[in-house]
């Protein structure tokens, strides 16, 4: 019987290393595809967000902007979203739109205002001067 215990019990061992393994697969896949930012896991979240109830493998956009991926029983990963403009200039400030996940740079004297440079009529432009909006649809990367 001890024999059976033990062989039982490596058993068990090998299900929690191989689940660990594939969540951290998946979060190592999520942040290479769809982040530039951080990423965390939380073994005690559920797989709910705004009342809906999402299944192993399903992703949702949070109010954070973070992409999160359903590991249940295990928990929830998340990453951050979308690429944050870098490379303008300090009289400017780039902000998230209220209620979306829409990255905007402005002026930080006026956030109605797009950011400026060299004069009043030259928009900044650079290879991230981009927005980048989610939805908030589901995925299924299982």
């Amino acid at each position: 019987t001890l024999h059976f215990f033990l062989l039982d019990m490596q058993t068990n061992e090998m299900k929690v290393l191989q689940a660990v393994f594939c969540v951290v697969s998946i979060l190592q896949l999520c942040h290479g595809v769809f982040s530039s930012g951080e990423c965390n896991f939380n073994a005690k979240a559920s797989c709910e967000h705004n009342g809906r109830v999402f299944d192993i493998g399903e992703a949702w956009i949070n109010d954070e902007c973070f992409q999160c991926v359903c590991f249940e029983p295990f928990g929830v990963g998340c990453c951050e979203q979308g690429k944050q403009p870098v490379d303008f200039p300090p009289w400017c400030k780039a902000i998230r739109k209220p209620d979306s996940c829409t990255v905007a740079v402005v002026m930080k004297a006026n956030h109605k205002l797009p950011c400026l440079f060299g004069g009043k009529t030259r928009l900044w432009k650079s290879e991230n001067d981009r927005t980048t909006e989610f939805t908030h649809t589901k995925h299924k990367f299982i």
